[in-house]
């Protein structure tokens, strides 16, 4: 039987093509998919292409986006844990806390603006690490309006395009601004009432004075960051809560979104923090600490 409507079935080849495809696009963006659900992506795209004598790369690459991105949308329209899932597979930030300073940015939101931005930026003087700082910070305006506004989008096929006008729109504002936060604070900190409350608990468990000396010198510095503009809210409010609360991004996410009646995640804690402590150890260089020995 050979009915015009019957759906085609895809040869192995093309199958894996696909899955060649998935496992890219995998890496590339940070996609969480496990082994099976992977392959769910890979049939999926090669039946939506098996009519096609012998699809591109590129045609299979976008069929994949979209067919992945239709599924991010559902989760999102279902909320709760799923939701965040999305969110996070969006954008991510890992920060290696532990070890050292440096994080590192996954997600189709970071990646997309990364690219706008490089194209926008070609022949400047901005490094490499300045391009993915900026793209960060794009991603992390774009992800609140993905949370905020991912309804807007009323066809879950068409999803993949609308997130990637929001990361490239994001990436503009981020040049045009100049700002290089994650967005601004609705609410931030008392630092006096976190600062002294932590160095009083610090005298009653015996923290050292030396300690509570640096911790006094570092709170005037961040003061006069505060009052310079040179920190925003959020940067302000997560180096506070990280280094005189001891809070781990995902306890302050958790407390700022109760506080604001607003989704914070553990991704844009993370970000503000960084990038304070990158405002932080500039202006200290500029006045001759930190250098080279």
């Amino acid at each position: 039987m050979t009915a015009e409507g019957e759906c085609a079935r895809p040869n192995a080849a093309l199958v894996g093509r696909c899955g060649a495809v998935v496992e890219r696009l995998t890496a590339l963006y940070g996609w969480r998919l496990d082994e099976v659900a992977a392959s769910a992506v890979a049939a999926a795209t090669a039946e939506a292409l098996a009519r096609e004598p012998d699809p591109s790369e590129r045609l299979i690459e976008q069929t994949c986006c979209r067919l992945r991105f239709a599924r991010l949308h559902d989760a999102l329209g279902r909320g709760g844990a799923a939701a965040e899932d999305a969110l996070d597979e969006l954008f991510s930030v890992r920060w290696f806390e532990a070890e050292t300073t440096d994080v590192r940015y996954t997600g189709y939101l970071f990646r997309s603006a990364l690219i706008v931005l490089r194209r926008r930026l070609a022949g400047s003087n901005l490094a490499l690490a300045g391009e993915e700082q900026l793209a960060a910070d794009a991603a992390a305006r774009a992800l609140t309006t993905v949370r905020a506004r991912f309804a807007d989008c009323r066809d879950p096929d068409s999803f993949w395009g609308w997130t990637a006008r929001v990361a490239e729109r994001a990436a503009i504002d981020e040049l045009r601004s100049g700002r290089a936060t994650g967005g601004s604070s609705v609410r931030a900190a008392s630092l006096d009432e976190l600062t002294e409350g932590q160095l009083g608990r610090g005298a009653a468990t015996g923290v050292s004075e030396d300690r509570q000396v640096d911790a006094i010198a570092v709170r005037q510095e961040l003061i006069r960051k505060c009052r310079l503009g040179k920190l925003s809210l959020d940067q302000r409010e997560a180096l506070v809560r990280s280094f005189w609360g001891g809070e781990k991004p995902a306890e302050t996410a958790a407390v700022l979104s109760a506080a604001r009646a607003a989704r914070v995640t553990a991704a844009q804690v993370s970000l503000w923090k960084h990038r304070g402590l990158q405002v932080m150890e500039a202006n200290l260089r500029e006045r001759g600490y930190g250098g080279a020995e």
